[in-house]
């Protein structure tokens, strides 16, 4: 087998699996249940069920080691922020089994890109702007401390309990926000900054060059001012931007695929966040011919590096589930806003019929499962 993709419950982590499986790869697709998408999917050559790293992260870890004895040597490719902290630590440990590899170079690079905290530094060593972090503390010190409003409230490391950047406006929302989380949890606040959000994802090579970038600009996002792209569409890549960024990741000693989210402020881009993994939008890049997974595997492996390709521009993404979200709490506009053709969604792929629908059947019966719970809790 040549890699293994966990978590395939996963959007993300689907779309990476066919990225990779369209390129060739024979392939082991690892779920936590029957009904994950992934292993129902065309492109894995073998599944397997077994605990994720955020509900078990040894037996996770088990697991992917058996895997890789049973059919490595592969390279192992981290679905979700959990699992990329629980395979770097057990990695560094001498049983690990040999046969799996991690797409990254060394824990310590990968750990510097995902801690927001250094975001500032790094970028501004590129000559590119980071958005400012305005306080830093635990929500027990964030709570007696008096917070710029509004503001956007941000893990300081990936895998924590607050799983996704919080927008705040108000005193009572702010209340509401840490009051959902336990006291030590580190925070970062943030100043809100105005303007489109902006992904570039591109793979770094080894030596620090470019191998595939790709460019999209949000038409808008879920939730709205601080979740990823719901609709979203492709745009020509600035080179300058690129190599910018590429200079970035390659002082931090990374090489690799990068997801960076910017925001396009009057006063030029100012990046958000990076992820060294996956992302929810790399649809539209596949549908646009850009293969990224495809092009991270040839760097891990050292196989031959293709070029960066142009690839059309105005192709349009849309993730169908966060409208339905939307409209159920009070925006039905949303859903007849779709955007320009030709689109491409975050879970269908025609040539990969049965693990759309079991993606897209368990996301319904999720939302449906939580707001009949709601709905009992307060009977």
């Amino acid at each position: 087998m040549d890699a293994l993709v966990t978590d395939v419950d996963l959007r993300e982590a689907l779309a990476g699996l066919r990225g990779l499986g369209r390129s060739g790869l024979d392939l082991v697709a690892l779920g936590p249940h029957w009904s994950a998408a992934g292993l129902w999917s065309r492109y894995p050559t073998a599944r397997a069920m077994g605990p994720n790293a955020l509900t078990a992260p040894a037996a996770f870890v088990a697991t992917v080691s058996r895997l890789a004895r049973q059919h490595g040597p592969l390279v192992v490719y981290p679905g979700r922020e959990e699992a990329i902290t629980t395979l770097l630590e057990a990695a560094s440990k001498p049983d690990f089994p040999a046969g799996a590899r991690l797409p990254y170079p060394e824990a310590a690079p990968v750990r510097t890109i995902r801690d927001k905290r250094r975001l500032p530094e790094l970028a501004a060593g590129a000559g590119l702007k980071a958005a400012e972090t305005v306080l830093e503390g635990t929500v027990e010190n964030l709570a007696s401390t008096s917070l710029p409003l509004p503001c956007l409230i941000k893990p300081a490391h990936p895998g924590g309990a607050l799983k996704s950047v919080q927008p705040v406006d108000s005193a009572y929302e702010l209340d509401a926000v840490l009051a959902s989380l336990p006291s030590s949890e580190p925070l970062l606040v943030q100043r809100r900054i105005e303007g489109p959000l902006v992904a570039i994802a591109l793979v770094v090579g080894r030596e620090g060059q470019v191998v595939a970038r790709f460019q999209q600009e949000a038409l808008r996002t879920w939730p709205p001012g601080a979740g990823p792209s719901s609709l979203a569409v492709s745009v020509a890549p600035d080179e300058a931007l690129v190599a910018r960024v590429a200079a970035m990741l390659r002082e931090a000693g990374y090489w690799g695929l990068a997801d960076l989210q910017f925001v396009a402020s009057t006063a030029g881009p100012a990046l958000i966040d990076v992820n060294p993994r996956f992302y929810g939008s790399l649809p539209l890049a596949l549908a646009c011919g850009v293969n990224l997974p495809a092009a991270w595997h040839a760097v891990t492996v050292g196989a031959p590096l293709p070029e960066p390709v142009s690839y059309p521009v105005g192709r349009t993404y849309r993730w169908l589930e966060a409208d339905l979200v939307a409209a159920l709490r009070g925006a039905p506009r949303l859903l007849l806003g779709s955007g320009s053709r030709p689109r491409v969604g975050a879970v269908w792929a025609a040539e990969d019929p049965f693990a759309s629908a079991v993606l897209s059947g368990r996301g319904v019966v999720q939302r449906l499962a939580r707001r009949i719970g709601r709905a009992r809790a307060t009977a």
